[in-house]
């Protein structure tokens, strides 16, 4: 699951990414987009079109659905075949509190994304604090990073102090949206410059997920 309360921060990219490299690791994979843009739904039917002249690329179905309907979407999803699911929420968790709660308590495995700013920072520390205290496995990813920056250490090091901290930094690269419009995910590029990047990440939500 992915959840933010800060809009923007790439909630949608890092889902079709992990779905594209469960998808590569031989999984039955399947999304839930509860955010009301439907940025994860509109990949998954862009990518459909693309399949019809590569179906050699892994579906990847993505249900839309109303965060108000989670129950009903959850239990379609264990009747389903899929045994990797990625499922991308809206911000402004305080408008829909209770709901997203209670679906954080059906995941195997919370990711926070974050980017390099105090604005992001002051934003996703609370809603850590409160995973934490729920017990929740949950833990940051810092999005669109830029470790020459001055404030790369410091947000790293806020990010630390407040919960789990996935090890693995995404960068920002021109390659992750181009992947997106052509309805692909960095990995299914022919030579990815962040190939290693995306791996590395895989290697860590992977292992949480199975812990």
């Amino acid at each position: 699951m992915l959840s933010s309360p800060k809009g923007g921060v790439g909630k949608s990219s890092l889902s079709r990414n992990i779905l594209v490299l469960a998808a590569r690791a031989g999984h039955t994979t399947a999304g839930v987009d509860f955010d009301q843009q439907g940025t994860l739904a509109t990949w998954s039917e862009r990518r459909e079109r693309v399949r019809a002249s590569i179906p050699a690329l892994a579906s990847i179905p993505v249900q839309k659905a109303r965060l108000e309907d989670w129950r009903a979407v959850m239990a379609s999803t264990k009747k389903s075949t899929a045994d990797f699911v990625v499922i991308d929420t809206p911000p402004s968790i305080e408008l829909n509190l209770n709901a997203i709660v209670s679906l954080a308590a059906e995941a195997d495995l919370i990711l926070v994304p974050c980017q390099q700013t105090q604005d992001d920072i002051d934003s996703v520390i609370p809603w850590m604090r409160h995973l934490n205290s729920a017990s929740q496995r949950a833990a940051f990813v810092l999005n669109r990073s830029n470790r020459r920056a001055k404030s790369f250490e410091m947000i790293r090091s806020k990010l630390l102090v407040a919960g789990d901290f996935c090890p693995v930094e995404i960068p920002q690269l021109e390659e992750i949206p181009l992947a997106s419009g052509k309805g692909l995910g960095v990995m299914d590029l022919t030579r990815p410059s962040s190939g290693e990047t995306f791996e590395a990440l895989w290697s860590y939500v992977s292992r949480r997920v199975q812990q």
